[in-house]
């Protein structure tokens, strides 16, 4: 314990932690390697709680740093197992509010004005406080009311020192218990690490709030308050103040009559293209951050957590999505593989992918309401923290997300069909990637990777024949076997070549039907051309192939 301890500056703080773990029954993890250590002696009313809500226990007595790190891992189920990421989404993140005066004080040092030149009222009694902050409601010298989210004081210096702690613990348990080791608890810490110091700078959150507001624009389902740069430091953050119900109060929706079926269609239909098209989406949208407003209109707040979907992701998941709807187990094991998560010579992916089907079957016999899209993502993530499987941050989150939008929806609306409603949605994203803009692109892409193989294929034959020569392995070749070689591998780049271009011309036909006046068939002049060319390349193709045969 003394070498634990050496790598910790404030002692008290650590003694503290580990005395609130041995309270919960965790001293064990620390007198394994040390017998004497008497304050973590197990009891045995303690251990008869399972390890996850004593997890949880110890994470709520710790307080806002611990509350925080629980969050952060509720989100991510593919670091931990399910049964301890669904025990941590409990953790509340209801803190106790620090005063008006510690208030108004930091809000002065930051915007470098007295309260009453920056606002013409701010109320005294916050709105709302949590493990980093806490918001107070306010009205601009122009008139607009808004919301003033402040830093917690001294939450910077707290979390240092407890993540410091953390590292410690973390990098203890690995080096005495190999078990814990497959669950990687320093990783774990470096990625709190750099959540929160993403978060503690509220310039990040405003800078994400400002895109999501760029990203509503035409959604008249959606309002994306917006940010006030004036009022905006690293612990202040001013946005425009939302009047609404926040969707947890199923009284208050209720009292005001509003069409909860309709507010969670328009709730799913933001989440969906916020991911598939836009790429960015909000990564903890529990019911605290949504608010429903007049017109059914959702509200969304608080951007400290988001997710991000570059083009690959995007594609491979609308694929797994779409094969999860349409109950197709190979497309869904496609995906997975598509996004570099399986990898065919590892050992144990064959069991993986049979594990996947297992999970997915059953949808081929299922009544869509029979299909709950968040049992499928859950077994999917728990199978593959089960094979140490790495899973890309922004699918996990994506995952975490439709988990929280179909568990709102069915505490309001037992009988509610996620797979159901979001089938037209995910059709019309599968005809946009197979007919829309993104074909194109994605052509252009793939000839661009060819051409760049085929160009730097000579030069890598030449390095991988030097390479042999040079080696403990000769091989001895003679010129017209060498010459045989670069003529067939001419030969079938060449072939690959012509298909590449008669499957862009094709496309590029179909694409331009619409353009221009039809003049045979129904089609335009520049589509028949196109067509027309891809026709002769295949002719030419064809006869080439038949020479050869003969």
């Amino acid at each position: 314990m003394l070498d634990l301890k050496k790598e910790v500056r404030d002692i008290r703080r650590f003694n503290l932690i580990l005395f609130v773990l041995a309270r919960e029954g965790f001293g064990y993890l620390f007198s394994a390697a040390h017998e004497r250590f008497h304050p973590f002696r197990k009891k045995e009313k303690i251990l008869s709680i399972p390890p996850e809500a004593r997890l949880r226990r110890v994470l709520e007595k710790l307080g806002p740093t611990f509350i925080k790190f629980g969050q952060i891992l509720s989100l991510r189920p593919d670091l931990i197992p399910i049964a301890y990421a669904k025990e941590l989404e409990k953790l509340q993140d209801a803190v106790g509010p620090f005063p008006f005066e510690e208030a108004k004080k930091i809000v002065e040092q930051e915007l470098g004005k007295p309260l009453s030149a920056l606002f013409r009222k701010f109320e005294k009694k916050e709105i709302a406080s949590a493990s980093i902050s806490q918001v107070h409601k306010a009205a601009l010298p122009t008139g607009e009311i808004v919301a003033v989210k402040i830093q917690r004081p001294g939450i910077l210096k707290m979390m240092d020192t407890d993540i410091e702690i953390m590292f410690s613990i973390a990098r203890y348990l690995e080096r005495h218990f190999p078990k814990l080791r497959l669950y990687h608890p320093v990783l774990i810490v470096e990625e709190f690490k750099r959540w929160t110091d993403a978060e503690l700078d509220f310039r990040n959150e405003a800078h994400y709030a400002k895109l999501f507001l760029e990203n509503a624009k035409g959604m008249a389902m959606l309002k994306i308050p917006k940010v006030y740069d004036a009022y905006v430091t690293d612990k202040i953050l001013t946005t425009e103040f939302l009047e609404g119900i926040p969707l947890h109060d199923v009284k208050g929706l209720k009292r005001k009559g509003y069409n909860i079926q309709k507010v969670v269609e328009n709730g799913i239909a933001i989440t969906l293209k916020n991911v598939f098209e836009d790429g960015l989406f909000h990564a903890d949208p529990h019911p605290g951050n949504i608010l429903v407003m007049k017109g059914n209109k959702v509200g969304l707040i608080d951007f400290g957590i988001v997710g991000t979907f570059d083009e690959k992701l995007k594609h491979s998941s609308i694929e797994m999505f779409y094969g999860i709807v349409e109950e197709d187990t190979d497309a869904v094991v496609e995906a997975f593989a598509s996004l570099g998560l399986i990898d065919d010579g590892a050992a144990g992916m064959d069991e993986f992918k049979r594990e996947i089907k297992k999970i997915i079957g059953p949808l081929q016999h299922a009544s869509l309401k029979d299909v709950k899209l968040s049992y499928v993502l859950e077994e999917v993530l728990d199978t593959a923290v089960k094979h140490h499987i790495k899973m890309p941050i922004g699918f996990v989150l994506f995952g975490k997300a439709m988990l929280t939008v179909e568990g709102v929806a069915l505490e309001f609306d037992p009988g509610f069909e996620l797979v159901k409603v979001s089938r037209p949605y995910v059709e019309k994203l599968i005809n946009k990637e197979l007919l829309g803009e993104a074909m194109p692109k994605r052509i252009i892409a793939e000839f661009s990777k060819y051409g760049r193989f085929l160009s730097e294929l000579p030069e890598r034959v030449n390095a991988a024949l030097g390479k042999i020569q040079k080696g403990t392995i000769k091989i001895d070749v003679e010129d017209s076997d060498v010459k045989r070689l670069g003529l067939e591998i001419d030969k079938s780049s060449n072939r690959m070549t012509y298909g590449v271009l008669i499957a862009a011309l094709l496309v590029t036909g179909a694409l331009l039907k619409d353009v221009g006046s039809p003049m045979f068939g129904g089609f335009p002049l520049v589509s028949l051309i196109s067509f027309g060319f891809a026709v002769l390349i295949a002719l030419f193709l064809v006869g080439s192939i038949f020479r050869e045969g003969n």
